[in-house]
């Protein structure tokens, strides 16, 4: 929280009895309530100090550290995992809280890293606790949440397993391969006490490397394989994965940085030559760019597994990216497009930071009303690093952008539903439904055309003097700096405090972002002498449609009436593993690239635990297809706006 824009630190509101009595509420949510008579008679108690303390919630306690916290701090809290049976895909884990106070809470998150409450508790089995070596008994306060007995223990030791057979970067994994551990997913944290200091020590199987974020215990800020690493709180040990196993490593030290790649893959999936000289381009083109680089160490965490999936996660000092062997060999430029959005992250989530991600609630969720800003416009900065690298040309670049126009076109729901409100429903992203063009549209896909039409209003209204680039380096200077968190309104006022030429920046807020405007490009474009195309053109038509649930298959959710697809048998509910031999890693429709209308697609399909093959001829559609190109003779201010866009620089 910026308590210095709200003007009152809430956690001193340990002195004030009227808030304890009733609930202390910020932007209209209610955060606690507590009793008054419970508190002051938990605090008359022997040992009540703790207990009266225990009642508060973490909210109101004070961070260590700050002006309010205890002079001497507890000593931290400490995890083990063992890894020492892979094949079970059991993390076993014990956690021992030293000077542990009456009634001490632990809480497992339901969420982490996706917008989507997932319920980790549900990995978690065989739960013991030991209160200074007696057995204890945890109470159950809710689904997540335990809580100890009513006398302090010099050691409360927690000792459970957690079943990780997911696939990175977005779930954790042990199997005999390799280990990927997500520290939100596997780990019971203090609720009350999360600013602590915490310990974990990882116990691999025998002849297995470990890497992590984290510096190590003893010899921090080095890479070592060593298996004992510290960390300042919880939220920074659940913001730091590890990998063990047999991996490759990979390091550069650009501009007094070290930068460390870690691959998990066969060495015939790809070629460290190139993914080494292309994220150097990468690094190298983003913290000129922001003109800052806030770390002396980055890790990055490479899957390129045999199984479908993939995707990027971005941390505070590393990434960890998935992209599948198949598609890498096919697209070797699909990691480059991963790695540039991930490592933007650096700065746009991870320090440039909305208010509403803060403090991150582990059960509940956080309001993401800036995902068009925080991943959308990290989408933007993807591209135009890979061009300004020279990892993709110009005409690469003009088909993105074309076919971003094309997608966010061919969603209906673009008329009802903003760029605002699509962040504020990622909660509802793992509902296969909820990804029909007619419910809602992707903040990722509507946040980066909105990246790119805002960089060129603002290069056009100051002759391209301003971009959005000094958009991006006034809020790391003016909040990620200085530990402030930005709402809507404080970026709409960097905007127009940088750009007051800038006469239509309300409009663009107000009518583009949190509404519903269809999307001048035309006029956007042509400040930069560019031209969209459109053309109405027959494409095939599947004649069904597919979605694909988080963590759940890919599954057929209608089928046109009269299609080809109806008449040769697929219904409603076939899961679809592969088409046409291969595995589906994404949609049914983003495999019609190159395939024309009658010919003969091939589907294998589970239904009642049954494998059957279909085939059809794919049918005919009209639809729109977009290009954007150059306008030739184009005025030299134009010119000018478009070159600066495209490279990066402004005029001095």
């Amino acid at each position: 929280m910026d308590t210095a824009r709200d003007g009152v630190d809430p956690k001193l509101v340990l002195a004030s009895q009227t808030q304890f009595g009733g609930s202390w509420s910020r932007g209209g949510r209610r955060l606690y309530s507590v009793p008054v008579g419970a508190w002051l008679a938990a605090a008359l108690l022997p040992g009540g100090a703790d207990v009266a303390r225990a009642l508060i919630p973490a909210e109101a306690v004070p961070h260590a550290g700050s002006a309010h916290a205890q002079a001497s701090p507890r000593p931290p809290i400490i995890y083990e995992l063992d890894l020492r049976q892979p094949e079970s895909h059991l993390v076993r884990v014990t956690m021992t809280i030293p000077d542990a106070a009456p009634a001490t809470e632990i809480q497992f998150p339901a969420w982490n890293a996706l917008y989507q409450i997932r319920d980790f508790i549900q990995d978690v089995q065989d739960l013991r606790a030991a209160c200074d070596g007696r057995p204890l008994e945890l109470a159950v306060v809710d689904l997540d949440t335990r809580r100890g007995g009513p006398e302090p223990c010099a050691e409360l030791e927690v000792r459970y397993a957690v079943y990780a057979n997911g696939e990175p970067p977005f779930s954790s994994a042990l199997n005999d391969e390799h280990a990927f551990l997500n520290p939100a997913m596997l780990l019971f944290y203090l609720p009350r006490e999360r600013d602590r200091s915490v310990r974990i020590k990882v116990i691999p199987p025998p002849g297995w490397k470990l890497a992590t974020l984290l510096a190590e215990a003893e010899t921090a800020g080095e890479f070592k394989a060593a298996d004992e690493f510290k960390a300042a709180s919880y939220d920074e040990l659940a913001d730091s994965p590890i990998e063990t196993g047999t991996f490759e490593e990979y390091s550069y030290v650009q501009s007094g940085a070290t930068y460390r790649v870690i691959v998990h893959a066969p060495a015939s999936d790809y070629s460290p030559e190139r993914l080494l000289q292309s994220l150097q381009k990468i690094t190298a083109t983003e913290t000129a760019l922001m003109r800052d680089a806030p770390f002396s160490r980055y890790t990055f965490i490479f899957h390129f597994a045999r199984a479908c999936g993939g995707g990027g996660m971005e941390h505070a000092n590393g990434a960890a990216i998935s992209v599948s062997g198949e598609r890498l060999r096919r697209h070797p430029e699909a990691v480059e497009s991963i790695a540039a959005h991930e490592f933007f992250h650096l700065w746009n989530v991870k320090r440039i930071r909305p208010q509403g991600l803060e403090p991150v609630d582990y059960v509940h969720g956080n309001d993401t009303s800036e995902l068009w800003f925080s991943e959308g416009v990290t989408s933007t900065y993807g591209e135009l690093a890979l061009l300004r690298a020279g990892l993709i040309s110009r005409q690469d670049f003009y088909a993105n952008l074309a076919q971003e126009i094309r997608d966010l076109e061919q969603r209906p729901a673009r008329k009802s539903q903003s760029a605002v409100q699509a962040g504020r429903e990622a909660w509802l992203e793992k509902y296969a439904d909820y990804a029909r063009p007619e419910r809602s549209i992707s903040y990722y896909n509507k946040g980066e055309l909105l990246g790119y039409l805002l960089d060129l209003g603002i290069r056009h209204a100051t002759a391209n003097r301003r971009s959005l680039d000094d958009v991006m380096r006034s809020l790391n200077e003016n909040f990620a700096r200085r530990g402030r968190f930005f709402t809507r309104a404080d970026l709409e006022k960097t905007v127009a405090d940088l750009v007051p030429q800038f006469a239509g920046v309300d409009a663009f807020f107000r009518d583009d972002v949190a509404g519903t405007a269809e999307l001048d490009y035309h006029t956007y474009l042509g400040y930069a002498g560019l031209r969209l195309f459109e053309e109405t053109v027959e494409g095939p038509a599947l004649g069904f449609e597919a979605q694909r649930s988080f963590g759940g298959p890919l599954r057929v959710e209608s089928v046109e009436p009269g299609s080809n697809a109806e008449k040769a048998g697929l219904a409603r509910g076939d899961i679809l593993p592969t088409m046409n031999g291969r595995a589906l890693t994404g949609l049914p429709t983003d495999q019609l690239a190159g395939l024309r209308p009658g010919q003969v697609v091939k589907f294998r399909v589970r239904r009642a635990g049954k494998a059957v093959n279909i085939k059809f001829a794919l049918g005919r559609k009209t639809e729109t297809i977009y290009r954007v190109a150059e306008v030739p003779n184009t005025s030299a201010e134009r010119r000018a706006v478009r070159e600066g866009w495209l490279e990066g620089k402004t005029e001095q």
